[in-house]
């Protein structure tokens, strides 16, 4: 078994969910399958079983979620012991919302481990009214932040993202309206502009909304036909035989937009390793565009 199995059998016994466990450790849901797949293979054993509430372990997989947790607190004394051989890095922690967490931080990270590597990285996840407050509060030291929110210190445009409507291949825009809306989002000003369009778009608010925790989940569902979901940015995986990503527009023909900033604390200019990091990510949004 490879070190990170553990910690893969240890979210996804706390989760019950693979989509949850992928979205956690920064993984694909086939990555997180497949692995699943080779424990039982290699120890010729079923882990578990897979029900409509998520999934279910066997005895066989308890045993190795409780071995789990005995191996990574060893293998953690172990790297403590050894820690003093090695110069710490400086921590950098860095608020992300859900959606930049999974279209954007792990090339963003690669990059920059690949140019610099100098800052020990943590990432937060969160909504980005939260993430505001926590800058403000000093939980964290960069946040990145979708939508235009009232912060007096200093923050960098990365880049606008437009707003798409997840829908059924071959529904139209005007038979959205007797479809039900599938929410994602934790952001409540995402919650208002999707509010405002439909209103503006149909004269009625949504018909009875279901919630899902990930973006994900909610494309999963549109491709069942079970209604309409709302999304930022058009890089999200989508089987296109099943579903379509339709621009929303404004009452002035005008596609909606928001704007995804990185917001500083004063610690940032206190560090030229921060400073350093900074001036990563504001190049490496520039060469993309």
């Amino acid at each position: 078994m490879r070190d990170s199995d553990w910690k893969i059998l240890e979210v996804l016994y706390e989760k019950r969910s693979i989509t949850q466990t992928a979205e956690l450790l920064y993984m694909t849901q086939p990555s997180v399958t497949k692995r699943i797949k080779a424990m039982e293979e290699e120890w010729q054993i079923e882990i578990v079983k897979r029900s409509n509430r998520g999934v279910i372990f066997t005895e066989e997989g308890r045993y190795l979620v409780q071995k789990s947790y005995i191996i990574q607190d060893f293998m953690k004394e172990i790297k403590d012991h050894f820690a003093h051989k090695y110069v710490a890095k400086e921590l950098l922690r860095i608020g992300v919302p859900n959606s930049f967490a999974k279209l954007h931080m792990p090339s963003l990270l690669k990059g920059y481990t690949d140019a610099l590597n100098a800052l020990q990285i943590k990432t937060v996840a969160n909504s980005s009214d939260v993430i505001v407050r926590h800058l403000m509060d000093g939980t964290i030291d960069i946040g990145i932040v979708c939508g235009d929110y009232p912060y007096l210190g200093k923050k960098i445009h990365l880049f606008t993202e437009d707003l798409y409507i997840a829908a059924p291949q071959g529904v139209s825009i005007d038979e959205i309206e007797d479809m039900p809306l599938i929410k994602s989002f934790l952001n409540p000003m995402v919650e208002m502009i999707v509010d405002q369009w439909w209103k503006n778009q149909f004269g009625t608010r949504a018909h009875e909304s279901q919630y899902v925790p990930f973006i994900d989940i909610a494309i999963e569902m549109v491709e069942k036909d079970l209604g309409v979901a709302f999304l930022f940015g058009n890089d999200w995986k989508i089987n296109e035989e099943k579903v379509q990503l339709i621009p929303a527009y404004d009452l002035q023909g005008e596609p909606v937009k928001r704007d995804v900033w990185m917001m500083l604390s004063d610690k940032c200019y206190q560090s030229q390793t921060i400073v350093d990091f900074i001036d990563f990510v504001e190049k490496f949004y520039q060469e993309e565009k």
